[in-house]
């Protein structure tokens, strides 16, 4: 409490302290008319302080969140940019490996084979993009490149640890066995047998059945395992009569190996037709050669294509902490356990994926906050069923050779190209890169939605917050209007009691 002075030379000890204060006001409120802002401090706002610190508060975790999302969104632009080039690269394989799309050549390579070694180096770099010193699609790890590049994926590393292409040789080598595809031939008299290999094992053809069109052509089946089937010449077929055997091949396909009979003398080819001879034995004798010829050449074209997915897709599905399945061996065309990714497996193979490999969602692995209440995961990695798919695909079809002079060259290539182009589509329940498309472009509206949300509420904020901070040009200048009314009046007061005395008085 302030007790204020009265009596002799009391107004005279006031007036300067007067005067000081008013000059320390005066220059506060030049100060307000050049800067807009009512103090500079939150004490000299009085009860509007806790209103500001509030507001402040609150712009401070709205600028958070914003510049968060600004950064994510980039992020997710290059995602997205990054898959949908992948999808043009897939369809144009796609489109590359059409029927009939079979040119021989010296190399032993046709030309979509060279264009999708290419496309395959173009996704790794896609899959490899960087942003900031952090990789987009290595999920939690990202300061980790989540791919290693494409020689060192197709070759190995030249230091004990090897690549596709020597997974698929071996697994090849597995399938087909000693050229049958682990099935064997055999009968006498006027029958026809094909078995699997005893011990019953996981690699080569399956039999799924046989049929006879005719019952001159009598056929049985057991389906084991081990599985076998017989033909039974009961009598002269005629010509055209066929007999059907139904196969399962290690990558889920079926094929047919057809065999027609045909007129003696008459010319055709063993692996798919077989001459009546002069009696049931020596027709039964054709049709054992012509069983074992047909299945050589399916051997040779379409279980070894079909032998090339499997390899490519155990690759592709090994990663840091799951290595891939490799065939026991050597020797691997006699091999009876199945593909394990254990003991010296484990230590033998390249791992093409370096990066994050848990069990939580892909998108869980970067997640930015964009409310108070509200997360987007906007994560990604390059091992995702969609890129796994896509990478097999072009890698079969990079390393894979078809001499011109071989006459399985053809089929075979086209039983691989039909196998490509029906994986490339992305069908039944597989990941499509349409399917990743989607969630970046759902976490862009996401982010996109809270953005506006924020700066509306940013605006309001701003708003309110200028009333409680700032000043017009108007109400400074009226103020400086009045202390200087003010103070002349007090000037004017005080230079005539300087020159009051008692004779101006009396």
């Amino acid at each position: 409490m302030t007790i204020t002075s009265y009596g002799t030379g009391a107004y005279r000890a006031a007036k300067p302290n007067e005067f000081v204060s008013t000059r320390a006001q005066f220059d506060d409120l030049q100060r307000q008319l050049d800067t807009k802002q009512r103090s500079t401090s939150y004490g000299d706002l009085g009860i509007d302080r806790r209103v500001s610190l509030d507001i402040n508060g609150k712009m401070a975790q709205i600028d958070s969140w914003l510049s968060g999302i600004d950064l994510t969104s980039v992020n997710l632009k290059l995602q997205t940019a990054s898959v949908e080039n992948f999808t043009k690269l897939t369809n144009e394989t796609r489109n590359d490996t059409r029927s009939n799309s079979y040119v021989p050549s010296a190399s032993g390579r046709s030309s979509p084979q060279v264009l999708a070694e290419e496309k395959f180096k173009q996704t790794l770099d896609l899959l490899n993009i960087a942003v900031n010193g952090r990789y987009l699609f290595s999920g939690k790890t990202s300061d980790t490149q989540p791919t290693l590049g494409y020689n060192e994926i197709i070759n190995g590393d030249g230091a004990g640890k090897d690549g596709l292409r020597q997974m698929i040789d071996e697994r090849r080598q597995a399938d087909l066995g000693s050229g049958l595809g682990r099935l064997t031939t055999g009968g006498a008299g006027t029958t026809a047998t094909l078995a699997e290999e005893v011990p019953a094992q996981p690699y080569g053809f399956k039999i799924a059945g046989i049929t006879g069109s005719s019952a001159a052509l009598a056929t049985t089946f057991n389906p084991g395992p081990p599985a076998d089937a017989s033909a039974n010449v009961a009598s002269q077929p005629a010509a055209g009569d066929t007999v059907r055997i139904q196969l399962k091949l290690p990558d889920g396909t079926q094929e047919e190996v057809v065999l027609t009979a045909r007129a003696a003398g008459t010319s055709g080819s063993s692996s798919d037709s077989f001459e009546i001879g002069a009696d049931v034995n020596a027709t039964a004798a054709n049709l054992r050669a012509s069983i074992a010829a047909g299945l050589g050449k399916q051997a040779n074209t379409t279980l070894s294509a079909a032998s090339s997915q499997v390899a490519a897709q155990d690759f592709f599905a090994g990663s840091p902490n799951n290595p891939p399945k490799r065939v026991p061996g050597p020797p691997f065309a006699t091999a009876t356990l199945p593909p394990s990714n254990t003991g010296a497996a484990a230590t033998k193979t390249v791992i093409w994926y370096r990066g994050d490999d848990g069990a939580d969602p892909a998108r869980n692995t970067a997640t930015v906050q964009v409310d108070q209440g509200q997360t987007v995961g906007t994560g990604a990695r390059a091992n995702e069923e969609a890129f796994r798919v896509g990478l097999a695909q072009f890698a079969i079809m990079a390393v894979e050779n078809f001499p011109a002079g071989d006459a399985n060259s053809q089929p075979r290539y086209e039983a691989m190209a039909a196998r490509v182009g029906e994986k490339l589509g992305f069908g039944g329940t597989t990941q499509k890169p349409a399917e990743l498309i989607t969630e970046f472009g759902s976490a862009q509206s996401a982010l996109s939605s809270a953005k506006e949300r924020h700066q509306s509420t940013q605006s309001y904020l701003n708003t309110t917050l200028a009333g409680v901070e700032n000043v017009t040009t108007e109400e400074v200048a009226t103020q400086i209007l009045s202390l200087q009314t003010q103070l002349q009046a007090s000037y004017q007061v005080t230079s005539m009691l300087s020159k009051l005395s008692l004779t101006n008085y009396l």
